[in-house]
């Protein structure tokens, strides 16, 4: 019962922050919005508004949907904790970075150029990375699960 109660409180956590994470996809929207009405749509302000707007729905929706089949995953193993946090960690990554690429850089990002360039790149973009080493554990622990029943 006590596990079972955890993994419901895990499961509430998990969809909290996936909440948070679309929430900031939502607001950045509002930034792609008035980069679609001012600038061009070739304009560095209107793709890293789109980035960030983007990321922020994507990421909201996978930490949703995990936290949809959460009560679904084994959970006695340490990797479930590791994945957990590699998720989280990582898209709130996903959303934060661009966001502040948009503010205050308003470009794509692949080879930083200033220190605030190289503070998102290897700060957020890289960390971002973190969510499909916890897709692949989820998956593994799914498939685990289907071959032992």
């Amino acid at each position: 019962m006590l596990e079972s109660c955890e993994q419901s409180a895990q499961q509430t956590r998990l969809a909290f922050h996936g909440i948070v994470i679309l929430f900031l996809g939502l607001l950045s929207g509002i930034g792609f919005s008035y980069a679609a009405a001012t600038t061009d749509v070739g304009s560095g302000a209107y793709g890293a508004w789109r980035f960030a707007h983007m990321e922020g729905i994507l990421n909201g929706l996978l930490v949703l949907a995990i936290a949809g089949v959460w009560l679904k995953f084994e959970h006695g193993a340490r990797s479930m904790t590791v994945a957990r946090w590699l998720l989280v960690l990582g898209c709130y990554a996903n959303i934060i970075g661009p966001i502040i690429n948009a503010l205050f850089i308003a470009r794509r990002l692949i080879v930083p150029e200033t220190g605030l360039e190289a503070f998102v790149v290897y700060g957020f973009y890289i960390p971002g990375t973190l969510p499909i080493f916890a897709l692949v554990i989820f998956l593994e622990n799914l498939f685990r699960r289907i071959r032992s029943s």
